[in-house]
């Protein structure tokens, strides 16, 4: 049997770089970052990328592999992910894979959901209807057919929006339960999860702490550079979470006071997202990170890490928690 994966999840800011570096290092295992933003280049800041001391301690991969004007969908995801996997496996190596994109994960782990092809009449329909009215307006119209997966998306991420209602449209079934149904099958690599988490009101604290850090080490200046290099909005990954709003900022649209609250808003509606999209893959363990020291918590995971791998059938019957300290249902996200 193929030795199971080792992969961290869980929201934007709840300390998956630092937890990871320490895992990483006590498996002898290099770093999958499985992140839809932090596959292009020149956005390090804004997509919280490892720093390169980090990177210097732990090799990493699916780091700076494409320029921001380039696109990529699930199915090239998964090629260089498991590429990387047959990489870090024929050095032996274990991976640890750290992700923050659900989409990117489940496709990798269960292969991509079968489903109609992309079908050009209707998506320009639907582009047309979004340049019109705005790709929100598209996703409000996701929202009545199909709210469990428009709660998914941000109303301005259109590629998927537009995937969404392309499906729902060529099958008449919502989106979702064509997820609903590929979820239930097997993964293709067996797999021990741990799911990081934070009380909500930690959480939010270290969302705005984070946001104020990345603005003084020059995340607007890393803006201007991509503007200056010829990347604009018409580039995919210059409209997600905070580049869209320090554009908007440098348009003359809000004031700074404003563009901050409005990226720190934007982080939390993401983490809510993430832990949505996470909590409906199976076999992930949670841990609370509030309260516990770093070594204290990289010792929990590494146990489980041992401990559920060795469990016979451990990919069908397995889902709990690493401590009784979970996160209350008032706390989350």
């Amino acid at each position: 049997m193929t030795e199971p994966l080792t992969i961290l999840v869980g929201p934007t800011a709840v300390g998956k770089t630092a937890i990871s570096i320490p895992v990483a290092q006590a498996l002898q295992a290099e770093i999958l970052n499985v992140d839809s933003r932090q596959l292009y280049r020149h956005m390090q800041i804004g997509t919280a990328k490892p720093a390169l001391a980090e990177q210097a301690q732990v090799r990493h991969h699916l780091l700076d592999l494409l320029a921001p004007d380039q696109t990529i969908n699930a199915a090239a995801f998964v090629r260089a992910a498991e590429q990387a996997l047959e990489d870090v496996r024929n050095r032996g190596k274990h991976p640890l894979i750290v992700a923050g994109s659900g989409l990117y994960l489940q496709a990798l782990l269960y292969g991509l959901m079968p489903a109609p092809a992309a079908h050009a009449p209707l998506r320009e329909v639907l582009r047309v209807y979004a340049d019109r009215h705005g790709t929100p307006a598209l996703h409000c119209w996701l929202q009545r057919l199909d709210a469990e997966a428009a709660a998914d998306y941000h109303a301005h991420d259109r590629v998927r929006i537009v995937r969404a209602l392309e499906v729902i449209f060529l099958t008449g079934v919502p989106f979702s339960t064509h997820r609903h149904c590929h979820r239930q099958q097997g993964p293709r690599y067996p797999y021990v999860a741990v799911g990081l988490t934070r009380c909500r009101p930690e959480l939010y604290a270290r969302i705005a702490a984070r946001t104020e850090a990345m603005l003084a080490e020059g995340w607007l200046a890393e803006v201007k550079d991509l503007l200056s290099r010829g990347y604009d909005r018409s580039s995919h990954p210059m409209n997600s979470l905070g580049y869209r709003e320090l554009l908007a900022y440098l348009e003359g649209q809000c004031s700074w006071p404003e563009t901050v609250q409005a990226i720190v808003k934007a982080t939390r509606q993401l983490a809510k997202r993430q832990l949505t999209w996470f909590r409906k893959l199976p076999h992930i363990t949670w841990l609370n990170l509030s309260g516990l020291e770093e070594p204290v918590a990289v010792a929990q995971i590494l146990e489980q890490v041992q401990r559920t791998a060795l469990e016979p059938g451990f990919m069908t019957s397995h889902r709990g928690h690493l401590s009784s300290e979970d996160v209350a249902p008032q706390d989350r996200v």
